[in-house]
């Protein structure tokens, strides 16, 4: 382990540190600070909605300490990725093209990332670590900068938090705040851990309907918008199939109160787009059986078929869509929703009818009718999911 040099002269040697060493540090970095997020800790400045009562000195001082632990974690944690290259860079790997997990043991990358990927963090991902880690840690500094820019660095940024607890802990301080409540968007990419999620990342759909975004291992040095600035060494393009949800494009209040206007959405104009979006949905529509209790998507005759939609979406809020949830998608699925209502037009982008879909985790998704290939109503679906909702909010 390396020494380093932090300022006034002073050597920080992470297995030998004393108490009061550690804390002398902490004030000393405090400074380092600068994001917004964070750099009105240990101030009295105004919190907002954040904290109820106003804290004490003894509060501000802990909170300025904690603000140092994080710039000291943020620091052992790039000297460790540098040792984890050289790491890597001696590891060979078995025949059979496996990594040795005695050789990766213990690396920053094996113990902060998801296990179940492990199989795709080769010396280049953990290059892209490293100067990922450099980055947040700039950012940490950067009184212009914000939150994580990509689930890569969120993952970096909620560890450093963990260190800094760590540091915390071994100086003997006590602190009340929770670093990952400010710095963070959320905590989504927590689901990249669990083994019950396994495949979430490469279902868009599923996403969307829990409304979070978790991209395959390719996606985790995506910038999550354009306003977000990954590192260019270790950016990459989105390899995320778009989801069959017009939600996107409305991209202003204005445009979204539009899509609930009557007038804009159900104006009696002819219906155009019900085609089927894909030769999957074709197939699925040509496979469908219509009967009384089940809609299939037609064009031949869209607009007899549109009206056949709102006639059976009225027999109840619930039911089965089979639909192809995403581009490149090789199969059609069927998703218990508990709200259907479809509309004629949509109010931006290609004119096209759609359907104001609620899915079963309360997100809402718009969806083209040329995604679709058929609806079943079924009322013991919402009964079931207001049944859940009730007993939990007892």
């Amino acid at each position: 382990m390396q020494h380093f040099i932090i300022g006034r002269g002073l050597v920080w040697q992470p297995d030998q540190v004393t108490d009061p060493g550690m804390i002398e540090l902490f004030d000393d970095l405090a400074d380092r600070v600068r994001n917004p997020m964070l750099a009105y800790l240990g101030t009295p400045e105004d919190r907002g909605d954040w904290g109820d009562d106003t804290p004490t000195e003894e509060d501000l001082l802990a909170e300025r300490r904690l603000l140092g632990a994080v710039i000291l974690a943020s620091i052992y944690i790039i000297d460790e990725c540098i040792d984890d290259i050289q790491t890597v860079g001696s590891a060979v790997v078995d025949p059979d093209g496996d990594l040795d997990p005695e050789m990766y043991a213990d690396t920053f990358v094996w113990d902060n990332f998801p296990p179940r990927f492990r199989a795709s963090y080769d010396p280049e991902f953990y290059a892209k670590v490293l100067v990922s880690a450099v980055k947040v840690s700039h950012d940490l500094a950067n009184p212009n900068s914000e939150r994580p820019a990509c689930v890569a660095e969120e993952i970096i940024v909620n560890a450093i938090c963990k260190y800094a607890y760590d540091l915390m802990d071994n100086a003997g301080l006590e602190h009340d705040v929770v670093l990952e409540d400010l710095i963070l968007d959320d905590t989504d990419f927590e689901l990249l851990f669990s083994d019950d999620m396994d495949g979430v990342e490469d279902d868009p759909a599923m996403q969307r309907s829990l409304g979070t975004w978790l991209p395959p291992v390719e996606g985790w040095f995506t910038p999550f918008n354009p306003d977000r600035v990954v590192h260019p060494y270790a950016e990459t393009s989105t390899t995320t199939p778009r989801v069959h949800d017009l939600y996107h494009l409305l991209a202003s209040d204005e445009l979204k109160a539009m899509s609930r206007k009557p007038d804009v959405v159900d104006t009696p104009t002819p219906i155009t787009g019900l085609q089927p979006i894909s030769e999957v949905v074709r197939l699925a529509r040509q496979t469908s059986t219509a009967d009384p209790e089940t809609w299939v998507a037609d064009d031949s005759d869209p607009e007899r078929n549109y009206e056949a939609l709102v006639q059976i979406s009225q027999i109840a809020e619930s039911g089965w869509l089979t639909w192809e949830p995403h581009e490149s998608a090789d199969i059609v699925r069927s998703d218990a929703v508990i709200h259907l209502v479809p509309h004629r037009h949509y109010p931006v982008g290609t004119d096209q009818p759609w359907a104001k879909i609620a899915m079963t985790s309360g997100v809402i998704m718009h969806i083209p009718l040329s995604a679709i290939a058929s609806y079943r109503p079924d009322p013991t679906i919402y009964e079931r999911w207001n049944s859940m909702w009730s007993s939990l909010e007892r």
